[in-house]
């Protein structure tokens, strides 16, 4: 019984900061398309092919689909628990 409970606690904990950090991030990303002057149209978590190769722990790659008055674009962006970390378009 001990050890389910130890488990139950480790899931919750686990599926809390991921749905945080998302929510997070988010909304980060969806500031810096608004400080460039654009809209989101979709945010992707990338979890392979993404142009950071040296992704590791902790950092996170996102594939942002955004428009602004030039038409829509594509860019890349790496977070990290701190905030972003890097933005490629």
């Amino acid at each position: 019984m001990n050890y389910l409970v130890v488990i139950v606690l480790a899931l919750t904990a686990v599926v809390v900061v991921s749905v945080i950090r998302t929510r997070r991030d988010r909304e980060l990303l969806a500031d810096e398309v608004r400080r460039r002057g654009g809209e989101v149209i979709r945010l992707i978590r990338a979890r392979r092919g993404s142009p950071f190769p040296d992704t590791g722990r902790g950092w996170w790659a996102w594939k942002v689909e955004w428009r602004d008055a030039g038409g829509e674009r594509t860019s890349w962006a790496l977070t990290t628990r701190d905030g972003l970390g890097e933005w490629r378009d």
